[in-house]
């Protein structure tokens, strides 16, 4: 399953079994011995290769033919895709889709290869040593789309609200993927009573239009926190009368607006309380089962939060669409963090940081739960290159969505360069934990900072605050890494935020405990970062209780 709900009824789905032959592969291309490995799901969780850092090579074998479409949820980190033998994609990123079409295939069995790295080659801007870990493997859903001559390539919704109409921006695009002139009539439908109908149009052979209109809906019910009122998006390209494809999605009619210093959420503020959440499940690594993130959501919920951040990187639509249904509002991110000057002045960060804002935007654009879209977290934003950088990816943002606010999270206290950037202020602070200072003192003194910067009439987020506990380690002396200081550290933490009248919310670091690469075994115990209110397993430590009863107060 790869989305929560049907997304074609015309375009048809080719099944491939999940069992995959795997193996691995070293630097002089030697293959190991073949063994199965379950797509999706990490390497890592194979007893014999539970650290393998490396290559590996995935092969299946099916039958299909004519145009398909091949789409890669995820494949950590970069993939290399062949048909038959024949190189047919590069792509590099773990956490974003990326699709494969192929034209006038011959109908018969054919092997599917892809040659997976999950090392920190020298090629790899955003992949390298960090506080979180690089699984590697085919980590999200495949499908394999049967497709005709034209294909519905895009479906975006915007909504909007005037004199208390909502407004349904619509924007799809065709593509003709034959040597033919092809003409087509295409209809936009939200519910029975609101379509769209295009004219018809004859578009080139080898070709993609793009159709664009807008429809007031007066019958619209409001997505909120409270009421996630979901509606079905489907597009439906019609050739002689007949459909030929289409394409669902699901949408929500909400607006998100900055009005000084405050979120408003169909123009009412938001206190945003929440978690910060890596995709990190003790028996599953990065690729977790439906029902792992259900479980998460659930606990979400049981913790009183209303947002979650997906630190660092774009996350599996799955979950996203569980955000959606349950009305927890996402801060994504796109894949970056803590990377300094010198590494941001990689050869290839430029292009692999803009190809992965592209594809979390151009995938995830409809998504109701998201109300800010969010980069380089902890980079060098405190020079005059790294200002340069965050310059260069706002605007390629503000291009791809103008709908939503913009923001990145810094620990530069008194030197970040960036805070005209952006359109919410976000600081990452840790009192009590790196350093001796009351949480309101703190928090006091990076105010009146950022008062004379130009983020000064901004929104203010606390998008980090935590500590470490070590599951199960209890003393009555409260020494760090014990469950009790960090009861006694967040409780600080949290009430200061969220007492102050000032700041947005707070996202506290960290959810659950997470696997970190190797390298940083040094300052993070068991090799994890233990910041989690709850463990790897979601075991509760008790911080759990005390972050419980924080958000109860501030509902």
């Amino acid at each position: 399953m790869e989305r929560l709900f049907r997304t074609h009824y015309t375009r048809k789905k080719i099944e491939i079994n999940p069992i995959w032959d795997f193996c691995t592969v070293d630097n002089n291309g030697n293959k190991g011995e073949t063994i199965k490995m379950v797509v999706p799901s990490c390497w890592e969780s194979h007893p014999n290769l539970a650290s393998y850092r490396g290559k590996a090579l995935y092969s299946q074998k099916f039958s299909f033919g004519g145009n398909i479409r091949l789409v890669f949820k995820g494949v950590s980190h970069t993939a290399n895709i062949y048909l038959d033998g024949k190189f047919i994609k590069y792509h590099y990123n773990a956490y974003t889709e990326f699709d494969v079409i192929l034209k006038n295939i011959d109908y018969s069995e054919h092997l599917l290869e892809v040659q997976v790295d999950n090392s920190f080659h020298k090629e790899s801007s955003l992949h390298v040593p960090n506080d979180y870990y690089s699984y590697g493997g085919i980590t999200r859903p495949v499908v394999v789309e049967q497709l005709g001559d034209t294909y519905i390539k895009q479906l975006h919704f915007t909504p909007s609200k005037t004199d208390n109409v909502w407004n349904a921006h619509i924007k799809t695009t065709i593509v003709n993927l034959s040597e033919k002139a092809k003409t087509l009539k295409v209809d936009i439908q939200i519910d029975e009573d609101n379509a769209i109908h295009f004219d018809e149009v004859t578009l080139a052979a080898n070709s993609e239009n793009v159709f664009e209109k807008a429809l007031e809906i007066f019958t619209a019910e409001e997505y909120s926190i409270e009421s996630p009122q979901l509606y079905y998006l489907k597009a439906i390209a019609y050739e002689n009368g007949q459909p030929v494809d289409d394409l669902i999605d699901r949408v929500g009619f909400r607006s998100i607006k900055i009005q000084g210093k405050d979120i408003l959420l169909n123009g009412k503020k938001l206190h945003l309380k929440g978690f910060n959440r890596h995709e990190d499940y003790a028996e599953f690594g990065c690729a977790l089962p439906l029902q792992a993130m259900q479980r998460d959501i659930e606990i979400l919920k049981d913790l009183g939060s209303n947002c979650v951040r997906t630190s660092h990187y774009p996350n599996d639509e799955r979950f996203l669409d569980l955000c959606d249904e349950y009305g927890i509002l996402v801060w994504e991110e796109a894949h970056a963090r803590g990377l300094s000057e010198e590494q941001m002045r990689h050869k290839n960060f430029d292009k692999q940081s803009a190809d992965c804002i592209s594809e979390m935007i151009e995938n995830h654009y409809n998504h109701p739960s998201i109300f800010t879209w969010g980069i380089l977290n902890e980079c060098a934003s405190y020079t005059d290159y790294g200002r340069g950088c965050y310059e260069k990816q706002y605007s390629l943002m503000r291009e791809l969505d103008e709908s939503r606010p913009l923001t990145s999270a810094s620990c530069h206290f008194g030197k970040d360069k960036c805070l005209d950037l952006l359109d919410i202020v976000s600081f990452n602070i840790y009192p009590g934990w790196y350093f001796d200072e009351p949480a309101t003192e703190h928090l006091k003194r990076l105010k009146e900072w950022i008062a004379s910067t130009e983020g000064k009439d901004k929104p203010l987020i606390i998008s980090e605050t935590g500590a470490g506990a070590v599951y199960g380690f209890r003393s009555t002396n409260k020494a760090k890494w014990t469950e009790d200081l960090q009861e006694e550290i967040l409780e600080e933490q949290v009430t200061s935020v969220l007492e102050n009248k000032d700041c947005s919310g707070v996202f506290i670091w960290q959810f659950a405990d997470c696997r970190v690469s190797n390298e940083n075994f040094y300052a993070r115990p068991k090799s994890q970062n233990n910041k989690g209110v709850v463990d790897i397993y979601r075991r509760q430590k008790l911080a759990y209780k005390k972050v419980k009863e924080i958000f109860e107060k501030f509902k």
